[in-house]
């Protein structure tokens, strides 16, 4: 659903300011105007907005809701709440922000939506948790419940980015050692080989050929393998049709699309009770996913949702899903209980994620070394066999 910055007065006379999501710029109008807004300016956000927002310094959400929950279950009011936090943040930008979310609020605006007024910080499925929490009165649980989703989001990032370093570290290092013995010490020793003027073993002539390619087509090889990620990252960034074909073969990677799905389940769980509705839930962990082909489908699904048909129907009817999830929603449907049960699947698949990972790492670690120490030893075996020949001739 696309948002559009709006810009106008309250029937009061008071300027107000923020983001409105809605399904055309039409319905935009018409909503402000219901909630007693006169708009004199509508528009959606320009595209470099979101592209700068990648290099606009981060604030740290878990801390940040996690210190307004508490001061207002303390009995501080929200605006007093927020210029604490703000007089207290080491980080300029999250200081300059919430003051000036604080002066909003201060002037009569909702808080959601002085948040949705800075949405390189905020995203559309926070601010419209928080907007509902408002209704409700829920709000300091609610972002109590945003800071524990953010630091378990955090939190499985971390795991899965340290699970890779190791495995990428040693394929370098041994990358790199193989490739400075190919090119720097083998050389050296062919004027020993060529000298003695013997027969030498095909483990020397394979290594002498691989230094010879080495040293003749390394660094086009290297270049070639560069301007091949460059090329492939381009047509994934330019090429709807290539990136959705690989996104799809992705998807069938057992453990790649156990991982999209629980990430999807979890993000909509949470979103369902805070009291969302299916249709906003549905559209929020959609846009999360990065996944195309998936995104696609999901997208199908939601526009089916909002027709009518049943969401255990519309996921069926996909037909690229784990069982499990499809029988979870029919089970929620009927039992009024669908955020759990969608979070127990959620849970199911991230524990099968945390297992495959432990196993992984257990077995590519010494695979790894292993590999390592072979490729060493065939180079330091191939040298070594002729010196042993030669010096049992002078002998």
């Amino acid at each position: 659903m696309p948002s559009f910055q709006y810009q106008g007065s309250t029937r009061e006379g008071r300027s107000v300011k923020g983001l409105k999501e809605a399904a055309s710029r039409q319905q935009a109008l018409a909503e402000l105007t219901a909630e007693g807004i006169f708009v004199s300016t509508l528009k959606q956000p320009a595209a470099s907005k979101a592209k700068f927002s990648l290099l606009t310094k981060k604030i740290n959400l878990t801390d940040l809701f996690f210190q307004l929950s508490l001061l207002l279950r303390s009995g501080i009011p929200l605006v007093e709440g927020l210029n604490i936090i703000a007089r207290t943040s080491k980080s300029v930008t999250e200081r300059e922000t919430l003051m000036d979310v604080a002066a909003k609020v201060s002037e009569g605006v909702k808080f959601s939506d002085a948040l949705s007024a800075h949405t390189q910080f905020f995203s559309a499925m926070y601010v419209n948790l928080i907007k509902a929490s408002e209704k409700v009165g829920r709000l300091s649980e609610v972002l109590m419940d945003i800071a524990t989703y953010e630091e378990n989001r955090h939190k499985t990032k971390d795991k899965l980015k340290s699970a890779m370093v190791y495995p990428i570290v040693v394929f370098m290092f041994g990358f790199g050692v193989m490739g400075f013995m190919l090119t720097q010490i083998v050389p050296r020793m062919t004027g020993i080989f060529e000298a003695a003027e013997q027969e030498l073993p095909s483990i020397t002539k394979l290594l002498l050929s691989l230094s010879g390619f080495a040293q003749a087509y390394g660094l086009y090889l290297l270049l070639l393998m560069f301007l091949g990620m460059l090329g492939f990252r381009y047509l994934r960034q330019t090429n709807a049709k290539f990136s959705h074909w690989v996104d799809k073969r992705m998807y069938s990677i057992g453990i790649v699309g156990q991982a999209i799905v629980s990430r999807f389940a979890h993000i909509l769980a949470f979103q369902l009770k805070e009291g969302l509705p299916l249709s906003d839930a549905l559209y929020h962990a959609t846009q999360t996913v990065t996944n195309s082909y998936v995104k696609g489908v999901l997208s199908n699904i939601r526009e089916q949702v909002q027709a009518g048909v049943k969401f255990s129907q519309a996921v069926k009817a996909a037909d690229i899903f784990p069982e499990l999830f499809p029988a979870a929603l029919t089970t929620g449907e009927s039992s009024g209980n669908m955020p759990e049960l969608i979070e127990r699947v959620s849970q199911f698949y991230s524990k099968r994620i945390d297992t495959f990972t432990t196993a992984f790492l257990s077995i590519i670690e010494p695979l790894f070394i292993i590999i390592l120490g072979v490729m060493i030893g065939f180079v330091v075996i191939a040298i070594m066999l002729p010196l042993l020949t030669i010096n049992t001739m002078i002998g």
